[in-house]
């Protein structure tokens, strides 16, 4: 198996040129990336909550 940061670079190198820039796990750990994190998280609860799943 590879370890993950590895695995994590093959991504990185893949997505570039779709997004235009290279995402790395500092742009993960920063400010955008928790906020995003964040967003995502709200989204999931109101959305388990609407199905009646929680």
């Amino acid at each position: 198996m590879k370890p993950i940061g590895e695995i994590e670079e093959d991504l990185a190198n893949k997505t570039e040129p779709l997004l235009g820039f290279r995402p790395s796990s500092k742009f993960k750990r920063g400010p955008i990336g928790i906020l995003i994190y964040v967003i995502c998280g709200i989204i999931t609860l109101f959305t388990l909550f609407r199905s009646g799943v929680i």
